[in-house]
């Protein structure tokens, strides 16, 4: 043996040489899987490697063999020392004995593997045809490191329903082929590769080499359990977006509802006009004939503005109202489509067999589509949109520093209107004006990290940096905004 290391928790390289010729032993073994793989070649890395069983390391090797009806294979070396690969699903491991006494062991968490016997590794068992008949042909019993697929593959010839003498008779003929048999890769229920010593009708593969057919059987594995890791990843990010735009529609088109079941603003400013002659100044409340109704009913004003300012502030928002409707009805239409794309994606995805298919598809998609973040030390949260910086301020502080010394005069600053939250800056790129979907998604940001970011709609402002100043003697963080613009747009973080 001339090298043993390890380049990840789950994985152990051991390299035995013979003459000028390397043989190599890749222990795999996670939670889920574990297999030994039997590369050409393997390069150890620079970095993040670690040497392991350094005691054996230039020890010969004297013997190879299996333990006993168990799944273990022992590697006898000099000075009495043996390294095992114990092969027991998720509780596999490497263990180092010297003597009968474990020594070492590769995977520390599996602490009981500490008080393995080596000579207790094999296991006897009375596999006579008298032993057979006392246990009427109970495999269980007879025979428990059989395995379920062996005694499942028995069952699908009828084993159950056999006489004892024929069941015995079969069995044998199974154990026969079993010493020397072909190695086969099939298909399970759920479409993933399975390694079988069974004779097999349908397989995908066939060998008469065991390394060939595990080495196979492996890159396989590993590609389908990278498929699928691609899939679920996927999957989780269109239905967490199926999620969110679905609520999206529900939340708008009871916004939507609210404001066309309520009164238009304009109309009641009509009516306040109409009355200008019997409201007197400081009115709070007072009961007008609403003309479009043909009734009376209350109106609501704000003492400390005349009659005509409360009519020009109804006005006002009356005009927010028709952008809100227009913005909303666009938005139900935009997460429509979104939905069904996302429902088309999905089917898509479930077909797509090729990694590197998968991998194009999920940076072309998920990583272009919506943003990915690059950076979140320091004091902003920092994204990257459609090839433009938004920069997002944490604390007073922050929004105080990332608008008087990080911004720069033709940068875009955002905030929500009229609430404490985040100062938001877009990095301008020479000679290019920001585009429309830009501005909305950092405008996303800048409701999401306001006191509205449980709003199914925020109004904010933004404008170029230039035009922000700093008040004077007021907190961190607090400005007076000139020239700008008011977009509404749906909270959103960037996740």
């Amino acid at each position: 043996m001339i090298d043993c290391f390890s380049q990840q928790k789950e994985e152990l390289i051991v390299v035995f040489q013979k003459e000028e010729k390397e043989f190599f032993i890749q222990a795999y073994f996670q939670n889920t899987f574990s297999c030994l793989y039997f590369p050409d070649d393997f390069r150890r890395a620079r970095q993040n490697s670690v040497t392991l069983f350094q005691e054996i390391i230039g020890l010969k090797v004297t013997e190879v063999k299996t333990a006993l009806n168990e799944r273990c294979i022992i590697c006898s070396l000099g000075a009495d020392k043996s390294l095992v690969f114990k092969l027991f699903g998720n509780r596999s491991n490497v263990v180092l004995f010297e003597l009968d006494k474990v020594v070492k062991i590769f995977k520390n968490n599996l602490k009981l593997d500490l008080d393995l016997s080596l000579q207790h590794l094999n296991r006897t068992l009375d596999l006579s045809h008298a032993r057979f008949n006392e246990l009427n042909g109970n495999l269980n019993v007879f025979l428990p490191t059989l395995g379920k697929e062996a005694a499942s593959w028995l069952d699908k010839r009828g084993y159950e329903g056999m006489p004892l003498e024929n069941k015995w008779r079969k069995l044998i003929s199974l154990l026969s082929h079993l010493e020397n048999p072909q190695f086969y890769i099939v298909k399970d229920e759920k479409g993933k590769p399975v390694i079988s010593l069974l004779p097999e009708d349908n397989y995908h593969e066939k060998y008469d080499n065991p390394l060939r057919a595990v080495n196979s059987f492996y890159r396989q594995y590993i590609k389908d359990l990278h498929i699928h890791t691609i899939k679920e990843e996927l999957y989780r990010d269109m239905e967490r977006r199926l999620k969110h735009s679905k609520a999206v529609v529900v939340d708008s088109q009871k916004r939507l509802k609210v404001i066309e079941e309520s009164i238009p603003m304009d109309q009641s400013a009509d009516v306040i006009m109409a009355n200008l002659h019997t409201i007197q100044q400081g009115t709070e409340k007072i009961v007008l004939f609403d003309f479009y109704r043909n009734e009376e009913r209350e109106f609501k004003l704000n003492s400390k503005l005349s009659p005509q300012k409360n009519a020009e502030v109804l006005y006002k928002k009356s005009k927010s109202r028709f952008k809100e409707i227009e913005v909303l009805e666009n938005l139900i239409l935009q997460r429509l489509d979104l939905i069904e794309q996302l429902e088309v994606d999905k089917e898509t995805v479930s077909k797509i067999d090729d990694p590197k298919e998968l991998k194009n598809y999920q940076n072309k998609y998920f990583k272009t589509k919506e943003t990915e973040r690059i950076l979140q030390e320091g004091p902003y949260k920092t994204y990257d949109y459609l090839g433009y910086k938004i920069l997002v301020g944490k604390s007073a502080k922050a929004n105080e520093e990332l608008t008087f010394k990080t911004g720069k005069k033709d940068d875009l600053w955002l905030h929500a209107k009229d609430v404490a939250g985040s100062h938001v800056i877009i990095q301008q790129r020479p000679g290019q004006n920001y585009p429309t979907p830009v501005i909305e998604r950092a405008a996303s940001l800048a409701a999401f990290y306001s006191k509205r970011k449980t709003d199914s709609l925020c109004p904010v402002m933004y404008t170029q940096k230039k035009f922000v100043r700093k008040i004077k003697g007021a907190a961190p963080g607090m400005v007076k905004v000139e020239k700008e613009t008011v977009i509404m747009v749906v909270p959103s973080g960037m996740d």
